[in-house]
């Protein structure tokens, strides 16, 4: 390097114009300099020792800047790492979750499906089903709003637990249905196998076996009856059977399987307990019509039919 570009390359480090290549250059110079004569063209009214103690200060001041990027490298670079790691965690653990999660919907047509384990699910119309079976875990756990008839695959190590509001049903391999709307009586009835029904609010357990069903019904006490098992799941089959069943009850489950309405004139009506059997695909007219005869009121629809308006004295 001559004198002369020396003596250029000083004056533009100290006032801040020097490239990042020139720095490094004059930096470098500076610190191989052993005590020898400094070949530098000194500005006016400045001398050697002068011009050596603001380089010094200056080099000083860039490497002190560069020694705290430095520092909050390595102290962002484990932050970094930690976060990436959870990231990874995470995606591993969301990945796992969906893969052993299912959900299943059924609008206005009942749907049959199979779950990840094998077990065999019927879901009549307005029904959700959230099937969970993580590796880690020692059961299979369900979700249900709605009614559906369960076949269920047998794993001895791995209970199928279902949870429908307050009430939790666990079986290991067995057959029942379940209705569980909201606003309706709670009902389970079991074909085969055996059962354990606990109500989580009250933390009464019941155990049920084949042909056996246990209803909860504005509040009261759960009630434990025998009845025809294959009358309960009936509605797999496209037909229309009520055991015991108010005629409100029995009002809703019309307005899921035709999509009409029905208006009760005279409310007593609604209390009216009917037993019946009515043939698949029999249509809603019909049915009606045989309910209201069986309980002395009188129907018509509305000009779109969309409704049903049902009058009487009623059952009593």
């Amino acid at each position: 390097m001559t004198k002369a570009q020396l003596t250029d390359l000083t004056t533009k480090y100290l006032d801040g114009t020097a490239t990042a290549a020139e720095r490094k250059i004059l930096e470098q110079w500076y610190y191989s300099f052993e005590g020898g004569e400094l070949a530098v063209e000194l500005p006016e009214g400045e001398d050697e020792e002068a011009l050596e103690s603001r380089m010094k200060a200056k080099i000083d001041e860039l490497n002190a800047r560069a020694g705290s990027r430095k520092r909050i490298l390595m102290q962002v670079r484990p932050f970094r790492i930690v976060a990436a790691v959870f990231l990874v965690l995470t995606a591993a653990l969301l990945s796992v979750f969906f893969s052993g999660r299912q959900v299943y919907n059924a609008q206005r047509q009942p749907r049959f499906v199979v779950l990840k384990d094998g077990s065999r699910v019927w879901l009549n119309s307005a029904t959700r089903l959230v099937y969970t079976d993580f590796p880690f875990m020692g059961e299979r756990r369900l979700s249900l709003t709605g009614e559906a008839y369960f076949d269920v695959a047998s794993d001895p190590d791995k209970p199928f637990i279902i949870q429908s509001g307050n009430m939790v049903t666990q079986v290991l391999g067995t057959a029942f249905n379940i209705k569980a709307y909201p606003g309706e009586p709670f009902a389970v009835t079991v074909t085969k196998g055996k059962i354990k029904l606990e109500d989580k609010k009250t933390k009464i357990v019941t155990f049920l076996t084949p042909n056996k069903q246990v209803k909860y019904a504005n509040r009261q006490s759960p009630v434990l009856v025998a009845v025809k098992a294959d009358m309960a799941y009936s509605w797999t089959k496209g037909q229309l059977a009520f055991y015991d069943q108010s005629f409100e009850e029995i009002a809703r489950t019309i307005n899921r399987k035709y999509n009409v309405n029905i208006v009760f004139a005279n409310k007593s009506l609604e209390q009216c307990m009917i037993t019946a059997t009515f043939e698949k695909e029999s249509p809603v007219s019909r049915v009606i019509d045989l309910l209201c005869k069986i309980n002395n009121a009188t129907y018509t629809f509305s000009a779109d039919s969309s409704t049903i308006t049902l009058e009487g004295k009623g059952c009593q």
